[in-house]
């Protein structure tokens, strides 16, 4: 996760995620996500290891990065 993410989040972060990334996975992460309260676009780059989330409305990181860790993915901290 970059350094500088804020707790609670409006607009747009970017999230590290452990690599690699599986396929199915990156599939599965832009529903998880996008079903968050406030989200309103998620993105997977498999090759970087990103995972991009646009908020409209408050949304707390910890909830984000819960939702990806139940994918079975780590978001590095």
């Amino acid at each position: 996760m970059m350094r500088d993410t804020p707790r609670t989040f409006v607009g747009s972060v970017v999230l590290l995620l452990e690599a690699p990334v599986g396929r199915r996975t990156a599939e599965d992460l832009p529903a998880a996500i996008g079903a968050l309260p406030g989200i309103v676009r998620c993105e997977v780059d498999v090759a970087a290891a990103t995972l991009v989330v646009t908020a409209e409305d408050p949304v707390e990181r910890a909830d984000v990065v819960a939702a990806v860790e139940r994918l079975g993915c780590r978001v590095r901290r």
